[in-house]
């Protein structure tokens, strides 16, 4: 694609990172939302309260908030992009906490076990040295194995590592790829000569989330690709799965995340660890992956370094009902 036609997609205009507000009088200065954040985009005041640097990466995934021990942390503005390729529809999209359970006669009651699951669940990104044990990993593995997918052609396959040595070989790899792509795209005058990388069926490796915040944060160091978790399991999909084989690792990932934290270890997708495959002959020599075998991501594991969970807002996009009886369609705001 010619530089022009892919200009909007790695040169958006219109991007606004979230904000994040403090209470100063509630804040105690414990510094978890600086911990917290993947991105780093608190730091600590002089006057010693946590602040928004200058410039920062935020896609509003509020991990601040849910860390905050007295509520110090509020929402001020939504990650939206009001304009180009980009753009949020619409912009900011409410943030809503969510819908009060109903039963089947239509009166509130109380959410189940799985919901509560689901709602409370949280992405965890930093863990104590303890190691996860191997029977709880396999329980998690166990969940992935029982997923559903396409036609039941069951296309995954699993690579457990708890060897650090291995692990840092990892980091390393991932951080020289991300670091040399962040790297082009940074640089005004290199990213034109990555027009030949944008996939216009796929363009999602260039979102201003992931280029900016999630390449950004790996490329300067934030934290290892891996999150110095105690365990990682990469899931591998067969290239020739029905219906492809990311669905399929998707379903059986989100298994083996609600497994891990009903368990008490915490858990994190990674899905950086795909970029293994461009670092020549590493993932045929150092992890024994073949054709069709393909790494889609990994969940990486361990016991949480403090509470990380909770349910915060989410986007909340109108639902469009077709009732039985109705004129037409419904839109539920």
């Amino acid at each position: 694609m010619a530089w022009e036609e892919v200009k909007p997609i790695l040169r958006p205009e219109g991007v606004h990172m979230g904000i994040m507000q403090l209470d100063k009088d509630l804040c105690t200065s414990c510094g978890l939302c600086i911990q917290n954040c993947p991105f780093r985009a608190w730091e600590m005041g002089e006057d010693e309260y946590p602040k928004l640097k200058t410039e920062y990466e935020c896609f509003s995934c509020y991990n601040c908030m849910v860390v905050c021990p007295v509520e110090a942390i509020s929402i001020g503005e939504q990650y939206h992009v009001d304009s180009g390729f980009w753009v949020t529809d619409p912009h900011p999209l409410p943030a809503k906490m969510p819908l009060s359970p109903k039963d089947a006669d239509g009166n509130s009651t109380e959410w189940n076990t799985i919901e509560s699951a689901i709602y409370e669940r949280r992405s965890v990104r930093n863990f104590k040295e303890d190691p996860v044990p191997e029977s709880y990993i396999q329980r998690v593995l166990e969940a992935g194995r029982f997923a559903p997918s396409a036609g039941n052609c069951q296309p995954w396959k699993f690579t457990v590592i708890t060897d650090k040595a291995l692990m840092k070989e990892i980091d390393e790899a991932v951080w020289g790829v991300i670091n040399g792509i962040y790297t082009m795209f940074k640089n005004d005058d290199t990213v034109e000569q990555m027009a030949g990388m944008v996939d216009p069926a796929n363009p999602g490796l260039f979102d201003p989330r992931l280029a900016h915040g999630g390449m950004g944060a790996i490329a300067r160091k934030f934290g290892p690709p891996l999150l110095n978790a105690p365990a990682v399991i990469l899931i591998l999909g067969d290239s020739r799965s029905i219906g492809g084989p990311q669905i399929n690792v998707g379903i059986c990932g989100q298994n083996m995340n609600l497994v891990a934290n009903s368990l008490g270890i915490k858990s994190c997708w990674v899905g950086f660890v795909a970029t293994l495959h461009m670092v020549p002959n590493f993932v045929e020599e150092k992890l024994g992956i073949k054709p069709p075998w393909q790494i889609i991501s990994s969940l990486v594991m361990g016991w949480p370094e403090f509470k990380q969970e909770g349910i915060v807002p989410r986007e909340y996009r109108p639902v469009t009902w077709y009732r039985d009886g109705a004129e037409g369609p419904e839109i539920e705001e």
